[in-house]
């Protein structure tokens, strides 16, 4: 039996789907960031909270690090409004059908992350007044944060496999379907998981060297904290990186293991500079962050091979009619250059003091 896929939208795309493409995971890749650091951060919190009930160095680094975490979760959620509007617009029928088949589970995305957005600024601004509850909220705000991101795990999955669709709807769940329990959705959850570790651990080390002028040893000590849990998620990282590989279907995985050039040279050179980062990181931050921004980068332009893979026996949006609207485009680009040069300005007066204190 043929499978039942959904018809595209009729309307033609504003762009052509090289340039869509590109766009989705160019603004994926600046989302990721500050969701890695919103998820790992949040469980580096949880641990610090509680183990700062008896420890003062934790405590304090608990309450100096959480306010940094308001503004990491209005960036995380901002940021990823462009990735999935691209995804709606190249994979809109089979996105909008995943997201119906386990809608309630989608729904609720939306008042969990409001219930995270208040547990993080509950925690920032009101640990004295909490004490050890403290500790109970930043921990349902992680356990929050990672159920949203077991969520968009398992639908962008379960977008990626339209020929399940008709029978899923057949059997009575739509609506209720909580996503497919499959070998490879675990695999690209502690995927994302783990690199959430070690990005919000490189995250907390690069934070620490702003408090070198207030609190030099609790600086010094919170870098090397934090370098731990990105040294432990970065090595386990590579674990479930070969798990996650041998878990792809044969043809995908023969891909990235040369049986297409493109595919193996990405996966050689993200390794690479994943190695790069874990070594280089405990001398230089900079050069870590460098590293295993590059590594991010190139995880998700492979993120993206796979999802073309599993849909090409069903979908091409290159097949799908395009009328440019260049005016649009062009605004939106000086809109998201101007954002990132004014982010970027922000960040280097944060940091400057830091660094010109570190020089001395």
């Amino acid at each position: 039996m043929n499978p039942v896929i959904p018809a595209p939208v009729p309307i033609p795309l504003p762009a052509p789907v090289w340039l869509i493409q590109l766009l989705m995971v160019f603004t994926f890749i600046l989302h990721l960031i500050p969701m890695n650091l919103l998820v790992g951060g949040a469980v580096i919190l949880a641990v610090s909270s509680y183990r700062g009930r008896n420890e003062a160095r934790h405590r304090e680094l608990a309450r100096r690090a959480a306010h940094a975490m308001p503004p990491v979760v209005a960036f995380a959620i901002t940021l990823g409004v462009a990735p999935l509007l691209f995804l709606q617009l190249l994979y809109g029928q089979l996105f909008y059908t995943s997201s119906v088949l386990m809608a309630w589970s989608w729904l609720a995305v939306v008042a969990l992350l409001m219930l995270a957005y208040y547990g993080v600024y509950w925690f920032a601004l009101q640990q004295e007044e909490l004490g050890p509850r403290g500790f109970w909220v930043i921990a349902l705000t992680a356990l929050i944060v990672i159920y949203i991101m077991r969520t968009f795990v398992a639908n962008l999955s379960l977008m990626q496999q339209p020929q399940v669709f008709y029978a899923r709807f057949l059997t009575g769940r739509a609506g209720n379907y909580l996503g497919p329990a499959e070998a490879l959705v675990f695999t690209r959850l502690a995927h994302f998981f783990l690199a959430a570790l070690a990005i919000g651990g490189l995250g907390l080390a690069v934070l620490a060297r702003s408090w070198k002028a207030e609190a030099p040893e609790l600086a010094v000590w919170a870098r090397r904290y934090g370098l731990r849990w990105f040294q432990a998620g970065t090595g386990l990282q590579f674990l479930v990186g070969l798990w996650f590989l041998f878990s792809l279907p044969a043809e995908m995985r023969g891909a990235f293991l040369g049986g297409d050039r493109l595919s193996t040279a990405l996966l050689i050179v993200a390794v690479a500079l994943a190695l790069l980062a874990l070594i280089a990181a405990r001398k230089s931050l900079a050069v870590g962050s460098v590293a295993i921004l590059g590594t991010v980068s190139l995880m998700a332009v492979i993120r993206h091979l796979v999802r073309i893979a599993y849909l090409r026996p069903y979908f091409d949006p290159r097949t799908l009619p395009v009328e440019g609207q260049w005016t649009v485009f062009v605004i939106f680009a000086v809109l998201l250059v101007a954002g990132i040069l004014t982010v970027g300005w922000m960040l280097f007066h944060f940091f400057r003091p830091a660094a010109r204190e570190s020089t001395r």
